[in-house]
């Protein structure tokens, strides 16, 4: 069961020696990385934020990526997401990527969209995965097929998919999290209380539906008004069971079109990026912006780009830059945010606790 997980919050607070190392100014390296094992995907989703790079059919050298994580796990390192750019399982190394990683020490999660996710890849690296969270827009065909233009079948092959994951998890007694995440969109949301049932029915541990977040960069646009929807929370409750979640991220829905109340990024060192091509950037939101690179894993070991004066340079630089203009709304990091912003300018009375 994925309980208290802390969907909608963030995990911070239980990492207090990183982050009072980070405000006594140490130079802390990354709690989590998100690597892209991929460049090229098997979908063409309307909601794609990094659309604009153009699919590129770069893979992660698995040499490469794992000399790195070896190292970082030495230096703090607690997590991998596998995700970013394309589909992870598009690179035929992934399997050995996750199980390298979980030797390392360090827990390795996968987004997918689950079409390549087959039994036999289930019983080659499911073991590893800490979670798998597989981006499903819909059970229903036509508009599975709309919002995530991929091929013909799809949808089948990923409940299928599913249900050979949970199959294999429970087989083997893994405690492997599965859960599927559904963008919330007007095409869409009226069939949210079927994927929940059908969900349910298959036996993953939660769906959690969250809000479309504009990329600054991204060629698609959507006009979702949230205000509208949050009414479904309510109808979806019913589907919960002691085995199966529901995590509708209302939180991040109301924060839609409001300015954030910090005025600088202080998540940047509790976290980064590692594209295909093996750059490494602050966040997946400015991937492709050559004046945010902090350099290439192809070119010098992390250890080197993280202390590096151009990390600092850019660090320093978007220190000086408004996040509400260069960012994007809701982002993965703004709890985090919001928690160190307080941690850096406490209001008054704090010693009285």
């Amino acid at each position: 069961m994925a309980s208290n997980i802390r969907m909608d919050s963030h995990k911070l607070i239980y990492h207090p020696r990183t982050v009072a190392n980070w405000l006594e100014g140490k130079n802390i390296y990354p709690i989590e990385i998100e690597i892209s094992p991929s460049g090229a995907c098997n979908h063409r989703c309307v909601f794609c934020a990094v659309d604009y790079i153009g699919y590129k059919p770069n893979f992660l050298n698995k040499d490469i990526i794992l000399r790195d994580i070896r190292h970082m796990s030495t230096r703090g390192l607690k997590s991998v997401i596998c995700s970013g750019e394309g589909e992870p399982l598009l690179n035929k190394d992934m399997p050995e990527i996750a199980n390298k990683i979980k030797e390392c020490g360090v827990d390795v999660a996968m987004s997918t969209n689950g079409v390549l996710f087959t039994e036999d890849k289930a019983k080659e690296c499911l073991a590893a995965f800490t979670w798998i969270r597989f981006s499903i827009a819909s059970m229903e065909e036509v508009s599975y097929n709309a919002i995530q233009r991929g091929q013909a079948g799809d949808l089948d092959r990923v409940k299928t998919n599913l249900a050979h994951a949970v199959r294999i998890k429970k087989e083997h007694g893994f405690k492997t999290t599965l859960g599927v995440q559904c963008l919330l969109m007007t095409e869409n949301a009226g069939q949210l209380p079927s994927m929940a049932k059908q969900l349910r029915e298959i036996g993953v541990d939660y769906l959690t539906v969250k809000p479309y977040s504009q990329h600054k960069h991204s060629e698609n646009h959507q006009e979702i008004n949230y205000e509208s929807l949050l009414a479904l929370e309510q109808e979806l409750r019913q589907y919960t069971t002691e085995d199966f979640a529901i995590y509708f991220r209302a939180n991040a829905m109301r924060k839609m079109h409001h300015d954030k109340p910090y005025k600088v990024c202080h998540g940047l060192p509790f976290m980064t990026h590692i594209d295909s091509a093996g750059n490494v950037w602050p966040c997946v939101a400015h991937i492709g912006a050559r004046e945010f690179c902090y350099g290439n894993i192809y070119e010098q070991p992390f250890e080197e780009i993280w202390n590096g004066d151009k990390r600092r340079q850019v660090v320093e630089k978007m220190r000086g830059m408004d996040v509400n203009k260069i960012c994007r709304e809701a982002c993965r990091l703004d709890e985090i945010n919001k928690y160190l912003d307080e941690l850096k300018h406490p209001g008054e009375h704090v010693n009285f606790i």
